[in-house]
């Protein structure tokens, strides 16, 4: 009996789920589409940064430093969003086996936010931005047989 294989190919605007046996990606399941990955920084942010008033003579203002920039913000709340739906593909299609292509700042946030359970079905993860390829050619990225 062939393996159940998932195969998940995303950057920070797109994210494509596969369904796949070990010579090739039979079906695309999902395609997500990040809208914040192309809405200028400022549409991102609500206002600017919280002000605050210093406790020193003449009172001094400051602002604070945002830690994390909306737009990075935008693509770890995706990276969030795939996890889910590769939780749930995992469960549907009781995957065996599953394989991540991701450009490498995306790999990285999915890598962080996959449950234990997905993390131990990662056959190998595959640091490129194919995620506009078409299926056969998004399979050469990946080992034969899978």
């Amino acid at each position: 009996m062939s393996s159940v294989i998932g195969v998940v190919v995303c950057n920070h605007s797109q994210a494509r789920l596969f369904k796949a046996n070990q010579m090739s990606i039979v079906s695309e399941i999902a395609d997500q589409v990040n809208p914040q990955a192309h809405m200028p920084d400022q549409d991102l942010a609500t206002d600017e940064p919280g002000k605050y008033r210093g406790g020193g003579l003449g009172g001094q203002h400051h602002s604070e430093d945002p830690r994390t920039a909306p737009r990075d913000k935008a693509a770890a709340n995706f990276a969030r969003d795939i996890a889910a739906a590769v939780e749930s593909m995992v469960t549907m299609h009781r995957l065996e086996k599953l394989y991540i292509v991701a450009e490498p700042a995306m790999l990285g946030l999915l890598r962080a936010e996959l449950s234990d359970r997905c993390r131990k079905l990662v056959a190998d993860e595959i640091a490129k931005d194919v995620v506009g390829r078409t299926p056969d050619q998004i399979r050469d990225y990946l080992p034969t047989p899978l």
